[in-house]
């Protein structure tokens, strides 16, 4: 009985300074962290191959925590195993062995002991960011897709509550682990009952989970929580679960607020413990670990992980080069159109480029959602299966399968059309803020779509992501950097830069086949424009498709002998004022034109003119009604004042 005597013993210790933490903090969720108590004990200290003093070892197994604000358990049991932690603010050259005091500055502003979980901040235990419920399993599952391209055994252990379980993307998740045969990712259920402010639906109990699970094609173990043996005993299956093509589930029943009568039921979620209540719950956890026999259990080596045996290379950051735009477009079979001199759209050069880098670079992969032969990713998907990742309709589990990729080393690309990306954009923030080195086309953007109508356009996108440009994201630099392309040469030189961009970058991209405005050799920055055409009347500032209206309404304007300054501005954040000052050197006067909602390129430029205390006036034409059908590009942005008839009304 000495391992579970073992178990038992830590998992009252891990839970006592679970409680100490979140009274300290005066906040934090206690009760949920000791329903994990057992759980979290098995895993860290006896099941997983880590080694506490090299959490950043690649060939190491993972431990996602979906139900992130449960943390405490694991910052208490990583304190008393001495993981490695880095102070705020400071780089891994200060990493140091975390300790139960660090523990207890958890939620201080100056501690890298974070709220939920999140390995930016200095924990570098964690691979994402977790908390907004429903997207551990997914980060999960893209570490676990990274590994088996690289060949490293290293396994992926992802907790989720039972409430949670109600979240979709879950599911989508579970299904993109059985059609992918990951046998290297374990889900485990933590089944208390209690959500937050009721009991869970029957619909998330402990057997209908269960039942799900067996459903979607898991083998599933039904334990108690709380049993150190059945806990070994499932963990043990899995490696006989691997010599087949069907994950492990496990299904843990637990008890919210375990080993503490006073934490359990109804109301306790999200309540730290009063000051004045801290040692009646201390106490409850004592009188526990009496009634276990533990209470003055002397550790002899019950617990010990086992080290770790796989190899994985060494991460690299090396620059990635690819072949040149006319080369990389006859690789796809677009040599013809470009001899030919005929329009390529901009999401064919993207496909071009990125079986360029997937030629260049394995640490390049793709994802996409069932769109493809759309957003010609399928190029890539053909030549290069072993580093593609179908994700069938299910975006938000895409998103957050390539954050976990990120986190394994990889340099994922992500693709559907930019409308289906709306319903990620939470997946999306989440890995911002865990840094992911995340790579976004959303092709068939703007109102150009025409035909397929609103549901299919994408139009708040743009004003979405231009946010995250000003924000600074955990390397000091912009969080996001923006793109939309306008032809073919852009779109593939862009493309390129995105992967050698540290963080994470968003494209739009057209649908639509346009002429080529810019030489093959041509170059691009991030926060970049280009000036097309020099006049000294009025500045058109634009970007995608409606840099064509723009050309078009400077050679109407050029007929009554005016001459229009045409930009593209294609990168955001802007990189500095000089749009400003060329618009002070033709006539004052800026139009920009957008196929989408305001908080766009009008936001950026009208943010600069008044920083700027310029003296200068901005028209601003953008979506600013719900669209709908049209039968032509031309007939929409008519409709919706922006093309070139508007942009010479409003010059």
């Amino acid at each position: 009985m000495s391992f579970e005597a073992a178990v038992n013993s830590k998992a009252v210790e891990i839970s006592k300074l679970s409680v100490e933490m979140t009274t300290a903090a005066g906040s934090g969720h206690a009760s949920s962290a000791m329903s994990l108590a057992h759980l979290v004990t098995v895993l860290m200290y006896h099941h997983m191959r880590w080694d506490p003093k090299d959490p950043w070892n690649p060939a190491s197994d993972r431990l996602v925590l979906s139900e992130g604000h449960a943390v405490p358990i694991i910052y208490a049991a990583y304190a008393d195993l001495g993981g490695m932690i880095i102070p705020l603010g400071k780089g891994r050259e200060a990493a140091r062995p975390m300790t139960t005091a660090d523990a207890l500055t958890l939620r201080a502003i100056d501690s890298s002991i974070d709220g939920h979980p999140n390995p930016k901040i200095g924990f570098p235990f964690f691979d994402a960011a977790t908390g907004s419920l429903g997207q551990g399993l997914s980060v999960a599952a893209g570490l676990a897709a990274a590994a088996k391209m690289d060949k490293v055994d290293r396994n992926i252990y992802c907790l989720m509550g039972d409430g949670e379980a109600r979240e979709g993307q879950i599911w989508e998740a579970a299904d993109f682990l059985v059609d992918r045969a990951l046998t290297n990712v374990v889900p485990i259920f933590n089944c208390n009952e209690l959500a937050q402010s009721d009991y869970v639906s029957p619909q998330q109990s402990y057997q209908g989970i269960a039942d799900k699970l067996h459903a979607y094609g898991f083998i599933v173990r039904v334990i108690d929580g709380h049993n150190p043996r059945q806990i070994a005993d499932a963990l043990g299956e899995l490696h006989v679960v691997q010599n087949g093509q069907r994950p492990l589930a496990i299904v843990a029943r637990t008890v919210k607020g375990w080993g503490a009568a006073a934490e359990q039921g109804m109301g306790k979620h999200g309540v730290s413990v009063k000051k004045d209540k801290l040692n009646e719950v201390l106490g409850q956890l004592d009188q526990t670990a009496k009634d276990l026999g533990v209470a003055d259990f002397k550790f002899s080596g019950e617990l010990r992980h086992p080290p770790i045996t796989a190899k994985a290379a060494p991460r690299e950051n090396k620059p990635i080069k690819i072949k040149p735009f006319a080369d990389g477009l006859a690789a796809v079979g677009l040599d013809k159109d470009l001899s030919a001199g005929k329009p390529i759209a901009s999401r064919k050069a993207y496909g071009a480029a990125l079986v360029a880098l997937g030629e260049a670079d394995k640490r390049v992969i793709a994802l996409d959602a069932d769109v493809k032969n759309s957003t010609h990713a399928q190029w890539f998907a053909s030549k290069f299966p072993a580093q593609y990742l179908e994700c069938k309709i299910a975006e938000q589990n895409m998103v957050s399968v390539a954050a976990g990729a990120s986190a394994a080393g990889k340099i994922p690309f992500c693709s559907t059309f930019a409308k289906f990306f709306l319903r990620a954009y939470d997946q999306v923030e989440m890995a911002i803020i865990s840094g992911a080195n995340l790579k976004i086309t959303g092709t068939h953007a703007g109102v150009t779509l025409a035909a397929d109508g609103p549901s299919q356009m994408s139009l708040p996108d743009v004003a979405f992501f231009r946010a995250f440009c000003h924000v600074a994201g955990a390397n000091g630099q912009p969080a996001v950097r923006y793109f939309f392309t306008s032809d073919a040469v852009s779109c593939y030189k862009i493309t390129e830069l995105m992967a050698n961009i540290d963080g994470a970058c968003y494209q739009r991209a057209l649908r639509a086949d346009t002429k080529l405005l810019y030489k093959p050799e041509e170059t691009f920055e991030v926060g970049g424009y280009k000036v097309l055409r020099e006049g000294k009347d009025v500045v058109l500032v634009a970007a995608g498709y409606m840099v064509l209206e723009c050309l078009k309404a400077a050679d109407e304007l050029a007929k009554s002998g005016k001459k229009a300054t045409v930009i593209d501005a294609y990168g955001l954040p802007l990189k500095d004022n000089g749009i400003l000052d060329i618009a002070a050197r033709s006539g004052g006067r800026i139009v920009s034109v957008e196929d989408n909602y305001a908080g766009g390129l009008e936001s950026e430029l009208a943010a600069q003119i008044a920083a700027a205390g310029a003296k200068l006036t901005l028209k601003a034409l953008y979506v600013k009604q719900i669209p709908k059908s049209g039968r032509e590009p031309q007939e929409l942005l008519d409709y919706l004042h922006v093309g070139s008839k508007a942009i010479l009304a409003a010059i």
